[in-house]
This record gives structure tokens, sequence and C-alpha cells, in this order.
């Protein structure tokens, strides 16, 4: 059997860019990340991107300067870039030599889908600092949900062993990139609420989710929505702790507290042990000092009452305040009988005063009434005379006015069978009946001849 050819790793990378050189200029859609300013040399290294693969770019400065209408772009945006596949032969990755950029129309896809996430949840409320519940001072057991291997959690273990030894800590390890990172983040946030949340036996004070930096795609699991639904259902004090400074996930909105960092994250959750063993430490100094100058103030009062007239003759200090009092009593007595004499007396000069006032209002009151009685009386008689030239008056105008009167002159009233006053023959008819009135009596009559 024939031995296969051995060749050395420069050779089969040397085999590969040949092959790919030969490939043609490929136009690559995708989302830009992993953004890098332009180097010293002005050159541009970045990654394309969509929901399943990731392909490096690098953008050399004399090609950029090769097209005059070179868009500006970022993390996020959605690009087109033309250019051919090659490899970088030291690292043995293959990347895009770009030649040209052209924007898209919008932002790429992952960011509007972690804007729209944002603006969702802001919506609901769920990011409102009022609702950011504070983490205790001195935790005694925290939880941390990563990757059960990594930087992060190597990081995170070393900081809190060293600040506080006595922290229990229990990880919740799970995928922190990919597909499948998501739902197991999710899991993890939960599972740690379900055996450690407020009302369990041993409840857990404080709970770290977070990763390393990455790529923006590899941090994507942290902007996926049940993971922020997971971080907002929990009972337990989250801290989101994703990436580097720069990097921004769904989880920092909605968690309690945002740490830069894992490391970070662990030097917020708890203060290093040998400074609270020194605030205590003052804290004892203080409460000695304070404590021993209240005792010498204590015993300073105690000397000074047991040197006292009371303690050392205290029947003598009594018969002292007993005298006092029988002065005071007799002075009290005294000022009683004078308030209550000069009481008397000024009821005396009022009840006098009132006497005199009294018979003066009376003379007047007299002297008014009179001269009310004169001017009402004379009212009355002038009213009176006014009443009884109305009445004259009157009466004779209703004298003149009478019927009677001129019926005693000779004249009568006919009136007809219903009542009628009769004023004219024709009203009449031949046989009927008419009453006549005169002046003292009243005549019936036919008609013969109207």
């Amino acid at each position: 059997m024939a031995q296969p050819l051995v060749r050395c790793v420069s050779e089969v990378t040397a085999i590969i860019k040949d092959r790919l050189d030969e490939l043609p200029l490929l136009t690559v859609e995708g989302e830009v990340s992993n953004f890098h300013p332009p180097n010293a040399s002005g050159h541009l290294y970045f990654s394309l991107s969509d929901e399943k693969a990731k392909l490096n770019a690098a953008f050399f400065a004399f090609r950029q300067k090769a097209q005059p209408d070179l868009p500006a772009f970022k993390n996020g945006d959605k690009i087109r870039a033309t250019g051919r596949i090659s490899v970088y032969a030291p690292h043995g990755s293959y990347h895009l030599n770009v030649e040209r950029v052209e924007r898209c129309d919008g932002i790429g896809e992952l960011l509007q889908r972690f804007e729209a996430l944002k603006r969702k949840l802001y919506a609901e409320g769920l990011c409102d600092p009022s609702k950011k519940r504070a983490l205790p001072q001195l935790p005694k057991r925290i939880g941390v949900v990563t990757a059960a291997t990594g930087a992060a959690i190597r990081d995170i273990l070393n900081i809190l062993s060293r600040r506080f030894p006595n922290l229990h800590i229990i990880v919740a390890p799970c995928r922190v990139q990919g597909p499948e990172a998501a739902p197991e983040i999710a899991a993890g946030i939960a599972l740690l609420n379900k055996h450690f949340g407020p009302d369990s036996a041993e409840p857990m004070d404080a709970m770290i989710v977070g990763r390393g930096g990455g790529s923006y795609e590899e941090l994507w699991p942290f902007n996926e929505e049940i993971v922020a639904r997971a971080v907002v259902a929990s009972k337990i004090p989250v801290i989101s702790a994703v990436g580097h400074e720069p990097d921004v996930a769904i989880t920092d909105f909605v968690a309690d507290l945002r740490a830069p960092t894992p490391s970070a994250a662990a030097e917020l959750i708890c203060g290093r042990k040998e400074d609270f063993e020194r605030r205590l430490l003052d804290a004892r100094e203080r409460l000695i000092k304070a404590l021993r100058v209240s005792y010498v103030e204590a015993r300073n009062r105690v000397q000074r009452y047991a040197a006292s007239a009371l303690f050392r003759d205290p029947i003598h200090v009594l018969e002292r305040y007993a005298q006092q009092v029988d002065a005071l009593e007799d002075r009290l007595r005294f000022a009683q009988e004078r308030t209550l004499s000069e009481a008397k007396q000024h009821v005396r000069e009022a009840q006098l005063r009132l006497e005199q006032a009294g018979n003066v209002l009376f003379l007047k009151a007299r002297q008014t009434l009179a001269e009310a009685s004169t001017r009402l009386e004379m009212m009355l008689q002038r009213r009176m005379a006014q009443c009884s030239e109305r009445l004259t008056s009157q009466t004779a105008t209703l004298k003149a006015m009478d019927p009677t009167a001129v019926l005693k002159r000779g004249y009568a009233l006919v009136s007809d069978a219903d009542g009628h006053i009769v004023t004219d023959a024709a009203d009449v008819n031949h046989g009927a009946p008419l009453t006549i009135r005169l002046a003292t009596s009243t005549l019936t009559a036919t008609v013969t001849k109207p």
C-alpha cells in the first residue's frame, strides 16, 4: 500500500490559497460586526455575518482610496462587500479581501431585532429603574449562570475567592453562544430560582448572568427575548455581565444591575473581607471609646450625687424643703385672700356703676317713651282725619251713583221673563210678560200692543 504524500503546513496552506485565488469576485451581503477603527496603516478589519455564519473581511487602505464614494459603516450596518476570498497563512484562516463596499438600505437585521426587542421591553415597563432591586451589602450565597469552562467563570471564582473566601458560590453551567445558548441561559436562571429562591431554605442573595468578550454574534444569546423574560421573572436580583465595557446586551436593560465585565460583576457583588473586618474593628474601637467616655461621665455624676447634701444628710434637706413649702403655703393663702378681697371690691364698684348707669338709662328711656307716645297720638289723629275725609267723599260718590235715587224721581226698570232689561218696545212680543221695578215696589204686566 502506497504511503500518502507528506506535506508541511505551509504547503497545505499554499495549496488552499491557490485554489481560493482561482475563485471569481464575490459580492457578499451581511451585517457588519467586530468592526475595528482603521489601524496605523489605515486598513479596516471587520466581519460580515448573518444568522448562520460569519465571514472575516479586510479592507486595505489602497482599496479604500480607489473607491471615491466609499460610504461610512459601523457595527450593525448591513452592507454589500465585493472582493476575493483569500487565506492568511500565519493564522490558517480565510477572509474576504474587500475591493468595494456598498451600503444596503436600513440597518442590519440583528440590530433591527435588538432595537425592536428593546422598545418592546421598555414599553412594558420592564426596564424601569424604579423596579431595580438593591444588592445586599454582604451576600452569603451567590449564583453564576455562564459557561462551565472559560475565562468568565475563572475570573469570577478567582475574584470572589480572594475577596471573601467564605462565600457559597453555585454555578448553573450553560452554553453562552450558538442557537442553543439562549434556552440554556434562561433554564439556568429558572433553575437557581427554583432551588434557591427567597422562599427556599437556603435563599440566594444575588446572581451573575453573563460571559466574557466575543463577537456581536457570539454575544447574541443575551439579546434574545427568552433570556430577557427569564431575568425579569427572577426573584433573585440579577447582575448582567456580558462581554467587555463597550458591549451592550438586552439583559443589561432588564437586570437589576449592569457590570461591564464578569470580573467587574464579581467586584460589585461583594466587597473585600479585609475591608469588612477593618470596618468592624474600627466600629469596635469607636464603641469601646464611647463606652469608656459614658462610663467616666456616669461615674463622675454618681460621685457628685454621693457628695451632695441629699445623700449626706437627707433629713436636713427634707426639713429645709418643708420650711420652704410652709412659706410658700402662707404666701399662697395671703395671695388668695388679697385676690378675693380685691375681686369683691371690684364687684361692689361695678354694681354701683351699674345702678347709677341704670337710673340714667331709665330716665332717658321714660322720656323717650313719652315723646314717642306724643308723636304716635298726633300721627293717629292726623290719619283718622284723612280717613274721615276720604270716607265722606266716597259716600257722596256712591249716593250720586245709586240707581234707586233715579227710580225715586219717577223712573222704572222694565225686564222680560229672562231678567233682561228692555230698552226698546221692538224687543218684546205681544202677550210677553214683563216685570216693572219701581222705587219701592215691583209690578207685573203683559204686552198688549208692542
